[in-house]
């Protein structure tokens, strides 16, 4: 089959174009176009299956070209592209040009997976949902695993194949924070439990957190908790009645 990614960011092109051809779609051939007049004449050229369309463009809109190639090649599918704040206009145009699906911006993995299936249920071999892992959950579980070494948005971005750009993206909207701010939490939630059930040194401590600069643990500690590490932990031994330190499962 043939697709067509419209978008004016190249790098919301090579993020759909790698999550379509190397997941479940490997057959898949993927033009690619960085306006909507650009789109009409690849669509003219080649036999266009379906075309993926940002709805907001410089020189043609994704609307417009559209409604253009469908004109011209009445077979061709659609699907918009979209943020948020243009989802109820999203909507609206699906019914007009009798489109079948959009994603929100930016899509991910899954989202996209199953919207295509919708257009080519008998040319995929569907992964049960169960199987399915949301890259967010993955790298969530990576940093958890990893917590004592060095964590970059790079190396985060290499466990599930996306551009770290993408990854930050993805991450804010549907963690509520930041990659880096989420590192952060899973390291000072590490510590709480440390210091609240072992007799481990600072230094051990901040070793098995990834925060090596005793300095910087114990400023940054103090910055979230309001009082430092050592501190922490002689609250803790002085108030025999609190529960057994649990995590956040929130963080996790």
């Amino acid at each position: 089959m043939n697709l067509l990614i419209v978008d004016d960011e190249p790098l919301e092109r090579e993020v759909l174009t790698r999550i379509i051809t190397e997941g479940e779609f490997t057959g898949a051939r993927c033009f690619e176009a960085h306006n909507g007049a650009v789109a009409v004449e690849v669509a003219r050229q080649h036999v266009i299956d379906l075309a993926i369309l940002d709805m907001k463009m410089p020189v043609m809109d994704g609307l417009t070209a559209a409604k253009q190639i469908r004109a011209e090649r009445p077979d061709c599918r659609v699907i918009f592209l979209t943020a948020y704040e243009e989802e109820r206009y999203a909507e609206q145009e699906l019914r007009e040009l009798d489109a079948k699906a959009y994603l929100l911006k930016p899509a991910h993995p899954k989202e996209v997976a199953r919207t295509l299936r919708e257009f080519f249920p008998a040319r995929t071999h569907p992964r049960t949902e169960s199987t399915e892992v949301h890259p967010i959950r993955r790298i969530k579980e990576y940093i958890k695993r990893h917590i004592a070494e060095e964590i970059t948005l790079e190396s985060l971005a290499e466990v599930v194949h996306l551009h770290p750009q993408y990854v930050s993206r993805l991450f804010k909207q549907k963690a509520g924070m930041t990659v880096t701010d989420y590192i952060i939490q899973v390291r000072l939630e590490k510590a709480r439990q440390l210091l609240s059930e072992t007799d481990l040194s600072m230094a051990q401590i901040g070793e098995r957190c990834g925060l090596l600069d005793p300095n910087y643990f114990s400023r940054l500690f103090r910055k979230y908790e309001g009082m430092t590490p050592t501190q922490y932990r002689k609250r803790q031994m002085a108030s025999p009645n609190l529960l057994p330190y649990q995590f956040q499962q929130s963080l996790f």
